[in-house]
């Protein structure tokens, strides 16, 4: 199982290059439905990692992290999924202020909020990770995942922000940065990756 994880995340990693060299050509073209295709692929490659950490680090706490890990994968493919054939739909119809207007409202509820939440998902899982490092004293590992740990501030302030009512001035000043997400993404499955090939 070991092995087929590996490959399957290095599979994800190499997706996810793809989608950092080819985003700009998709973005000009309109592809907005198959970038988030790609990214639900990607996500998918790594929906072996909760469970070979698990093995490998034969840690009880980290039965707890897995759960989490596994639920921020399925919430990522799934929204990602959702939204795929929803930009596709959108796309194909004809411009106007109504539909515009749902269009809108719905990429804000199949995306934002999901994955603001799956995001804290993956944050708890990033720390039962690092628990379970320092337990089977990996001390460098669980360092680099709590180091992990402080964008979770910044995931639960754009959480908050998009899921209250009333606007609060000092939640505004974080706003929700794609680059942010998809680097923080990036270096914390080529991590657990490299971890897992070394």
């Amino acid at each position: 199982m070991l092995i087929s994880a590996i490959i399957l995340g290095v599979v994800g990693l190499v997706l996810y290059l793809l989608i950092f060299l080819t985003y700009r050509k998709l973005i000009q073209n309109n592809e907005h439905g198959f970038l988030h295709l790609i990214m639900a692929l990607m996500y998918a490659m790594w929906l072996p990692l909760p469970i070979v950490l698990y093995q490998i680090l034969n840690t009880e706490v980290l039965i707890i992290g897995a759960i989490f890990g596994m639920t921020y994968l399925i919430m990522m493919i799934m929204t990602m999924s959702l939204q795929t054939g929803h930009i596709v739909h959108i796309v194909k119809q004809e411009e106007s202020p109504i539909w515009n207007e749902r269009a809108e409202w719905l990429m804000t509820t199949l995306g934002s909020s999901v994955e603001g939440l799956a995001n804290i998902f993956k944050a708890i899982w990033a720390l039962f990770l690092a628990i379970a490092f320092w337990v089977n004293g990996s001390i460098v590992m669980a360092i680099i995942l709590l180091v992990f740990q402080l964008v979770t501030i910044y995931y639960f302030i754009n959480l908050l922000d998009q899921s209250l009512i009333k606007r609060y001035k000092f939640l505004e000043k974080f706003k929700p940065n794609p680059l942010i997400y998809n680097i923080e993404a990036f270096l914390f499955f080529l991590t657990l990756i490299l971890y897992l090939s070394l």
